[in-house]
């Protein structure tokens, strides 16, 4: 439904590329999440698919269609894209109903597909009101609803659920997904929150410094992960140096790199690669209990675990199988 080949933008003249050589493309009715820090391109990925930039090189394709190339560029309005931003871009002086119906230009029943798609997002009954009068999770709905009511064939969603509390972003996040998914239209949901996209992404995409380093399921992603910054990406991951290898006696592939994810250490446990440290301060994080440790090695090292009695003095290790190896 998607497709994206060798895509490249650069802001000044080629010196520098916001996104550099990116290509993969998307099935009909799968979300994908676009994960990566700020300023690994995500926005302006997001904006050359919306039509809202120019690419350098490449093309995309919507339903078979060049929308972007050096040779064609079809305007935002005609690529059938909707787009939800953080902010949710409502106009305060119109009803939800008049903001929901302001989005539905070409449509011969414009008022029918406007209730329809409030009724949708829950919020039917609810259409005279103005935005002011709706919670942060109800504005970002009808948000959701402006940008369904054209029937588009992609979705975007720019990190939607940024301004919200975390316990309201958690409900929020699954039910809209779950419209989403009920409609069928194929979605980009943009993140930096890598939990948001375990729980609702079919497939995840990792931007680091412009270029496409992973893509792949989000079970994936977490097992298999190509590099330290993707392993760091989905969990707490320590990597494992050479003085921590010594430290643990587990000398390891001196080609490569290795990591290992804080859940895989064991505290008093039985363990193929044990050494004993000293707690030298303890810092409470409701579920989680830091440790930071002195290795009789020399070396520091901070944990989370979700003991909440540790001795002073403990064993810590973890097994082979458990660590994550990386070609340089």
């Amino acid at each position: 439904m998607l497709e994206i080949n060798s895509l490249s933008k650069s802001f000044d003249k080629g010196k520098s590329f916001a996104l550099k050589d990116v290509s993969f493309h998307l099935n009909e009715g799968d979300v994908c999440a676009l994960v990566g820090e700020s300023g690994s391109g995500k926005t302006t990925l997001v904006r050359l698919i919306a039509g809202l930039e120019s690419p350098d090189a490449g093309t995309i394709k919507i339903n078979g269609r060049i929308v972007s190339s050096l040779k064609t560029f079809v305007p935002p309005e005609k690529r059938k894209v909707g787009l939800v931003f953080q902010e949710y871009a409502l106009f305060p002086h119109m009803t939800l109903f008049k903001n929901v119906l302001y989005g539905i230009s070409r449509e011969k029943n414009k008022k029918a597909r406007a209730q329809e798609v409030l009724e949708l997002v829950g919020l039917g009954g609810m259409e005279d009101r103005y935005p002011h009068q709706l919670s942060g999770g109800q504005q970002q709905r009808v948000a959701l609803a402006r940008a369904l009511a054209p029937n588009p064939s992609l979705l975007i969603l720019d990190e939607p659920f940024s301004n919200l509390d975390a316990i309201l972003r958690a409900q929020l996040r699954n039910e809209i997904f779950e419209i989403v998914k009920n409609t069928g239209v194929t979605a980009v949901f943009v993140t930096h929150d890598t939990q948001d996209a375990l729980a609702v992404a079919d497939e995840i995409l990792i931007l680091q410094d412009g270029e496409l380093i992973q893509k792949d399921e989000a079970a994936n992603l977490y097992t298999k992960p190509n590099s330290i910054y993707v392993a760091s990406l989905f969990g707490n991951t320590i990597q494992l140096s050479q003085e921590l290898q010594s430290a643990f006696n587990c000398p390891l592939n001196p080609a490569c790199s290795h990591a290992i994810r804080n859940e895989n250490f064991a505290i008093n446990e039985e363990c193929e690669h044990v050494t004993y440290a000293q707690v030298i301060k303890r810092t409470f994080l409701g579920n989680d209990t830091q440790l930071l440790l002195k290795l009789d090695s020399g070396q520091k090292l901070a944990v989370l675990t979700k003991e909440r009695n540790v001795a002073d003095r403990i064993r810590i290790g973890f097994n082979s199988k458990d660590v994550l190896e990386f070609k340089y």
